[in-house]
């Protein structure tokens, strides 16, 4: 009895300290978190060693938010690879670590192959479904997204949900997300059915999805959000299940059959980097609808500010040292431009780190502007004259709305998938030519462009017409390409070559009892 009071009193200072960090988090102080975080850790034994993970988990954490991606990774590797009781938080931080990755610069599309591979070995032998072949009176395709809200995945999913063909589809909306408003109302009526996943284990979910009878499951968010929609995926409540919006790279799940691409980001030779099939359609695997804040941006005229000026508006975290290096030699060739940077959280912190950054890379920080998030982030655009894409994480709602703001963007095309689909929204809405293969010829793109003010007045008036009139924002197109895709592999399927299957009451048998031994 004595030791445990003992040992008990011992973890006090380490909780008073942990609740120290966590309320600071809480109050955004992003800097003083982290300094709490490394003075408990210069402590020796006041991290219990069984929650090594949460410190790591944290600093990672912190580090991305102040997007410090170099300090941020080996963090977020340890926070994985560290043992924890709760299996499905490991899967979680690991679904993390493969999202930020992206962001870094220097990794090769074949450690990204096996990262992804890794997930797939932590996930093991999940017991899965089996499905007896069946044809319904409409196929019945079911959607799996945490974004069913205020979110951008939405922008790129929604003509899915608004306009498929009713005579021949059935839509199941399966919600995993725990944040509601009114638009997740206003989504939910668009299809036949919406289901709230967001409260059940992902057993509990899968088996859900599986009395359904749903027959092709996309879904719409990979290792994003914790990766909690692979880890129902995993599963396989479905007997035909992809992936290929929001998330842009290989699952490494078995159980996920294709991957959503087109030619642009998907070119020959893309395969080996994949554990699913390419599913390429004919012109575009995005379509974006622009959300109502854009209306009081209909028919807006503008003209090159004197001097020009570029921006950003990613997410810091995807801006690399290689990244402000290039900024930097396109200020020195256009040497009266501004560079306006917009970040698209609100946290002060990461505008100063930004700023070191930035300085250290060689941009003079009075031709820099520095500007947090902001819910009317919009009107921002009307400052910025070209937009600069990052890599080798490329923009996608931001590429689009900058190209509805009637904005060119320069951006450059990776090996990858992730790292190719800004010149895939590029090349589809004719701009083409403001793709670049290099840093040398990103820079040539960007600053002929500003040295050109004719033609960026004509790009300011031409592109928010060309982005309407392009693949990319034809929803009734793209959603017969998705369609006939659909119906293909559906096709495909009922036409494979398989052993006798097992009977639906087999399968249920089988899934509960891997719930025994999980």
């Amino acid at each position: 009895m004595r030791s445990r009071r003992s040992g008990k009193r011992s973890r006090d200072p380490f909780e008073r300290e942990l609740e120290r960090v966590k309320r600071s988090i809480a109050a955004d102080q992003f800097e003083k978190a982290l300094c709490l975080l490394q003075r408990m850790e210069e402590q020796a034994g006041l991290f219990p060693e069984e929650r090594l993970f949460e410190l790591h988990e944290l600093m990672g954490q912190l580090f991305y938010w102040l997007a410090d991606l170099k300090e941020a990774l080996p963090h977020l590797r340890l926070a994985w690879e560290l043992p924890r009781e709760d299996r499905t938080a490991r899967l979680a931080a690991l679904s993390d670590y493969l999202m930020y990755l992206h962001y870094a610069e220097g990794v090769s599309d074949e450690e990204l192959r096996e990262a992804h591979t890794a997930y797939a070995a932590m996930m093991g032998a999940v017991p899965q479904f089996t499905h007896a072949k069946r044809q319904q009176k409409k196929l019945r395709i079911g959607y799996l997204s945490p974004n069913l809200t205020d979110h951008i995945v939405l922008n790129f999913a929604i003509q899915l949900f608004s306009s498929y063909d009713r005579a021949r589809f059935e839509v199941y909306l399966y919600d995993t997300g725990t944040l509601r408003s009114e638009i997740t109302d206003w989504v939910a009526g668009m299809a036949d059915h919406s289901v709230d996943l967001s409260k059940l284990a992902p057993k509990e979910a899968a088996e859900r999805i599986y009395a359904d009878e749903v027959d092709i499951l996309f879904d719409l968010a990979g290792h994003s959000a914790g990766g909690r929609t692979l880890q129902i995926a995993a599963y396989k409540p479905a007997p035909v299940q992809l992936s290929g919006i929001g998330y842009f790279d290989t699952t490494g799940l078995s159980a996920m059959d294709y991957v959503l691409g087109d030619p642009v980001c998907d070119p020959p030779g893309m395969e080996a980097l994949f554990s699913e099939q390419i599913l390429r359609l004919p012109k575009t695997h995005l379509c974006y609808t622009p959300s109502e804040r854009f209306r009081v941006y209909e028919n807006l005229s503008r003209a090159p500010h004197a001097p020009i000026v570029f921006g950003s508006f990613n997410n810091f975290a995807k801006i690399t040292d290689e990244m402000l290096g290039l900024w930097a030699e396109i200020l020195r060739r256009a040497p009266h431009a501004r560079l306006l940077l917009k970040n698209v959280h609100p946290r002060k912190d990461t505008l100063r780190r930004m700023q070191v950054r930035a300085e250290h890379a060689g941009i003079d920080p009075a031709r820099m502007e520095l500007r947090p998030g902001t819910k009317d982030y919009l009107r921002d655009y009307l400052d910025v004259d070209i937009i600069l894409d990052t890599h080798p994480y490329p923009g996608g709602g931001t590429t689009c709305e900058a190209l509805c703001m009637g904005l060119p963007v320069v951006t450059m095309a990776g090996t990858r998938h992730g790292a190719r689909f800004g010149a895939s929204l590029l090349h589809n809405a004719g701009l083409g030519e403001l793709v670049a293969d290099d840093g040398d010829r990103y820079v040539e793109r960007a600053v002929g462009l500003a040295h050109d003010p004719e033609l960026l007045t004509a790009l300011h008036a031409a592109i928010p017409r060309m982005m309407r009139a392009s693949p990319l924002m034809d929803g009734a197109g793209y959603v017969r390409a998705v369609e006939a895709a659909y119906e293909m592999i559906w096709e495909r399927y009922l036409n494979e070559e398989t052993q006798q299957e097992p009977c639906r009451a087999h399968a249920q048998k089988a899934c509960a009892a891997g719930r025994k031994t999980t």
